[in-house]
């Protein structure tokens, strides 16, 4: 009778010896997945970190360029367009000598994007500035501009 409970009670140690065996093994696929999981969160806040790119001073300058000349123009239209009413109510001759301020305000702005992208083009093709550092891996701490 003793012998039964011994094999009974190996059976049940068995038994409890497979299933955490069988937990083990899951917690190793899950502790890799956890780990795996930790790493590409890191990565992906490490990457984030770096692609933050702030506008450099002649984008900033192209953008107050473009938003000065959008107001210039928005203005003379609508000083123009008083104008018409106020013509039309009298019975008078409209002037049109405001409209002298969009062609200051285009040619401007023409001049100023010409600038701007030829400028781009001699520093993001190749054999440019930006692009042969980048290429070989150099940084230019002294660049200005």
């Amino acid at each position: 009778m003793l012998g039964f409970l011994k094999r009974k009670h190996l059976s049940d140690f068995q038994k409890e010896s497979k299933r955490l065996d069988i937990l083990e093994e899951r917690w190793d696929i899950a502790k890799d997945n956890i780990f795996r999981k930790n790493q590409i969160q890191s990565e992906f806040i490490e990457l984030k970190k770096k692609k933050t790119n702030k506008l450099t001073m002649s984008k900033k300058l192209m953008i107050f360029l473009f938003l000065n000349c959008t107001i210039v123009e928005i203005f003379t239209g609508y000083i123009t367009l008083l104008d018409l009413r106020l013509a039309y109510s009298l019975g008078i001759m409209p002037d049109f000598s405001p409209l002298v301020a969009l062609i200051g305000a285009v040619v401007g702005e023409v001049i100023g994007l010409a600038t701007y992208f030829a400028k781009s083009t001699k520093e993001n093709t190749e054999g440019g500035i930006i692009y042969y550092n980048a290429t070989q891996g150099k940084i230019n701490d002294d660049a200005v501009g």
